[in-house]
């Protein structure tokens, strides 16, 4: 039996905690505990969490808020298990998850982490399966060059081992939006990325969360530009990046605002 922990940052996500935690427990004897962060919420997020009974699930509040990428760094610290996962206060996994996930390492030994699509719930009721072919995009093996692009790996949906995890760095705390993205351009650098076609988490798009802030968005964009430059220019897909940078800015009426921040991140 191959033992998980899974890492569950949160704030103020009082009405949805609880969904989100029974998720995982469903996944059945896979679970070994799960490590609730929850990033100073002001909300009745502990009392909810401390009210399901199960011996496998660990609280912590840290001191001081930490963001999406160092609430899952800070979880993984306190990880037991060689085999980590995440996921998402309001998202709920689907049943056989990580059994699926399982299944398919025992034939994919190389892989650096799997993930698998995911079932986007909009706040208009309709849903859709993401991610779904794109191009000539590729969606698992060497995806390196592809994820700089396009980021198709969704937090909630990874199962990885703990030594990967350590040996890429974790999270970018520097970044409060796109850490996902960053964390999975990293891994791939290193490691074939293993993906399951069939929808395991159902995600439940809701305002106020990190990927609403667009000012954040763009200034994270402009830093992993920076950030991942050498890899993009041997790719040959720094241009490709800016200007798919810079048509979502003009669509937001930003175009001039972005560009200024690109040249700003770019000199330094």
């Amino acid at each position: 039996m191959r033992n998980v922990s899974v890492i569950i940052p949160t704030y103020n996500r009082e009405c949805s905690i609880q969904r989100s935690v029974e998720s995982v427990l469903r996944q059945g004897d896979f679970v070994k505990e799960i490590i609730v962060i929850d990033d100073r919420s002001t909300d009745q997020t502990e009392r909810v969490v401390k009210e399901i009974k199960d011996e496998r699930i660990l609280y912590r509040k840290p001191d001081r808020n930490l963001g999406a990428g160092g609430a899952r760094n800070f979880g993984v610290r306190l990880a037991s298990c060689d085999w980590i996962a995440f996921h998402d206060s309001d998202d709920e996994w689907l049943e056989g998850k990580l059994e699926k996930q399982f299944s398919y390492l025992e034939s994919h030994e190389k892989v650096g982490l799997v993930y698998s699509a995911y079932r986007a719930q909009l706040a208009s009721g309709e849903a859709i399966v993401v991610p779904q072919e794109c191009g000539k995009s590729k969606l698992e093996g060497d995806i390196h060059a592809d994820l700089l692009l396009r980021n198709t790996v969704g937090a909630p949906t990874i199962l990885m081992r703990k030594d990967v995890f350590g040996e890429v760095g974790g999270f970018d705390e520097d970044m409060r939006s796109l850490e996902d993205w960053d964390f999975a351009i990293r891994v791939s650098k290193r490691y074939e990325i293993g993906f399951l076609p069939e929808a395991l988490v159902q995600v439940h798009v809701t305002q106020g969360g990190v990927s609403s802030d667009m000012g954040a968005y763009y200034q994270n964009r402009c830093y992993m530009l920076r950030k991942h430059r050498a890899d993009y220019l041997k790719e040959g897909k720094f241009n490709d990046a800016v200007r798919d940078l810079l048509i979502r800015a003009s669509e937001d009426h930003i175009q001039d605002k972005v560009e200024k921040m690109l040249v700003i991140f770019m000199s330094k």
